[in-house]
């Protein structure tokens, strides 16, 4: 989900459940994003690693988070 859909369910809703689940979707983003600049900042690999690198680079391109990070990023630049 995006920070706008996830901002829009935190308006409809703030019972304390509904506040723990978007803490933990916000940690979890946290660690996507984290995965996320470390592929980017490695180097030249081996070819086992490249195979890694692919499939990691593959779920992290899924994630809504981080095509939203890169599109504001677009924005900025």
């Amino acid at each position: 989900m995006t920070t706008v859909e996830l901002v829009e369910i935190r308006l409809r809703s703030d019972s304390p459940d509904m506040l723990a689940v978007l803490r933990e979707i916000r940690r979890l983003r946290a660690i996507v994003s984290r995965a996320d600049q470390l592929e980017r900042s490695l180097g030249p690999t081996d070819d086992a690693v490249e195979t890694i690198r692919d499939i990691l680079r593959a779920g992290l391109d899924e994630e809504p988070s981080i095509a939203e990070l890169e599109w504001n990023d677009r924005i900025v630049r």
